[in-house]
């Protein structure tokens, strides 16, 4: 029986990885990918341990227990879905970007900020390859008409859009994931993750205002014809418009307002998703036939896997692991789920990442000092989120792709050496944040070495060599900053 046990779990731990190595080498299509390992998790299961296919069912929507906690997830994702489809099809965000844009005037650095808070906004709101698919055309419009280079802006972007994605719970699958499993309440993450998010967004574009500052180019007369668009041209539908913003609207309202534990956020959203459908006068099948299945039956096989392997007793065991790694210390604890997360999701999509580490993270033991019991849920979804960024993999190919297809293609080399750079300073920072919480001593003594450093630094940089020189430092420094961006 032992023997038979091992066996089925040596199986389907070979199944997950097969699934992961297909999608990674793009060998086959990752929704199909994900099925043939459900359906091979499923055979395991029913053959060697004689489960009925009523344990399929029970990983597919999860149990009554845990509160149907895949169902919901999948209804919520699909409600959204539509929303954002038929907001899209109005054409709210290109109304919303171009009205932004014209507010720049002709100052290069305004125009990165107004990007940068554009793509954060929709990717608080849209998944992260809806937001790419609109914004990266629109960036390569844009420089277009006022003639300057944007590689800059696409590269800004592209990291931002992930920040943008821990904003709300419904920002990212691993979000609506992580807090459907845990019931944790749309106010509750955004406290904990959205805030820590928003913080980090100025905190990263003031790295690359940095970074870019002498590569942003002036625009040259161009900027009288972007003045001169009329917004209402990217609209199809004024009354279209108007509704898709109030539905978005009322389901944030409806999320702040109504706890979880009368309605779930999901039945909200689907109820606005069908009123905003019969409201829209839209043909029904035209809606549907947009929705991403491709998503949901890559989500299914994804579920149906991960609960074979907690099945099994590995997830326990990877609990297990972290647990005695961690210590009975909550900082350790939750700086190893959030860098661990990060360097998994960065070569592996975040999604499976993420529903094979939220019961690993459920089964650990809790550690009375922590005082958020949900704060390693948090930390998880700052880190499979934000390293999806160390490598040009996932939603940076398409990325890539887009700006490819569109004559201004992107150096992979300089795009890895960015979102490397870059996704290793935000979560130093955050980690910097955590010990500031758990070991106030420690944490702020790092932080004064911090600040001492960079003044010691700033005032190095004004030094000039009696010959008229720059200093070292500032060499220094400039070397750094061209060695990230070429």
């Amino acid at each position: 029986m032992f023997e038979l046990e091992i066996i089925s779990s040596i199986i389907i731990l070979s199944c997950f990885i097969a699934v992961v190595i297909l999608i990674l080498t793009n060998k086959l299509n990752r929704a199909i990918a994900a099925l043939v390992g459900a359906l091979i998790a499923f055979f395991t299961l029913f053959f060697i341990e004689g489960e009925p296919f009523s344990k399929i069912v029970e990983f597919l929507f999860g149990t009554q227990a845990e509160g149907f906690v895949n169902l919901h997830s999948l209804i919520l994702i699909l409600s959204m879905m539509i929303i954002v489809q038929i907001a899209n099809e109005a054409g709210l965000f290109q109304f919303i970007a171009i009205s932004l844009i014209k507010l720049t005037g002709e100052k290069p650095i305004y125009l990165l900020i107004i990007f940068s808070i554009i793509t954060v906004i929709l990717s608080s709101i849209l998944n992260n390859i809806l937001t790419v698919i609109i914004l990266i055309p629109l960036i390569i419009t844009v420089s277009r008409i006022l003639n300057i280079n944007p590689s800059p802006y696409i590269l800004t972007q592209a990291i931002l859009v992930n920040i943008g994605g821990t904003v709300f719970s419904i920002s990212s699958i691993p979000n609506i994931l992580i807090t459907s499993y845990a019931n944790i309440s749309f106010i509750d993450f955004f406290i904990n993750v959205g805030i820590i998010s928003l913080l980090m967004f100025p905190l990263t574009l003031i790295f690359f205002i940095f970074l870019y500052k002498k590569d942003l180019e002036i625009p040259t007369g161009g900027f009288q014809i972007l003045k001169e668009i009329n917004t209402w041209n990217f609209v199809q539908n004024k009354m279209l418009l108007y509704k898709s913003a109030i539905a978005l609207f009322v389901t944030f309202l409806l999320f702040i307002i109504i706890p979880p534990t009368i309605i779930s956020i999901d039945i909200l959203a689907l109820t606005v998703a069908l009123i905003l459908i019969i409201t829209s006068k839209l043909n029904p099948k035209d809606i549907i036939t947009k929705i991403d299945f491709e998503l949901i039956l890559y989500l299914i096989g994804i579920f149906i896997i991960s609960g074979a392997l907690e099945y099994t007793g590995l997830l326990y065991s990877i609990g297990e692991g972290i647990s005695y790694i961690a210590g009975r210390s909550p900082l350790n604890q939750i700086l190893i789920i959030m860098w661990f997360s990060a360097y998994l999701s960065s070569n592996i999509d975040n999604i499976p990442i993420t529903k094979i580490l939220i019961p690993v993270i459920g089964r650990m033991p809790l550690i009375p000092s922590i005082e958020n019991v949900n704060q390693p849920f948090f930390s998880l979804a700052l880190g499979a989120n934000w390293g999806d960024n160390l490598t040009p993999m996932g939603d940076n190919i398409l990325v890539a792709n887009i700006a490819e297809k569109n004559k201004r293609p992107i150096s992979m080399k300089q795009f890895f050496k960015l979102g490397f750079f870059t996704t290793n300073y935000q979560l130093l920072i955050v980690s910097l944040y955590f010990v500031i919480i758990y070991q106030f001593l420690i944490g702020m003594m790092i932080l004064l070495i911090i600040f001492f450093i960079i003044f010691s630094l700033s005032m190095l940089l004004r030094t000039k060599s009696k010959k008229g020189k720059t200093s070292k430092i500032q060499n220094f420094i400039t070397k750094i900053r061209k060695l990230i961006i070429k």
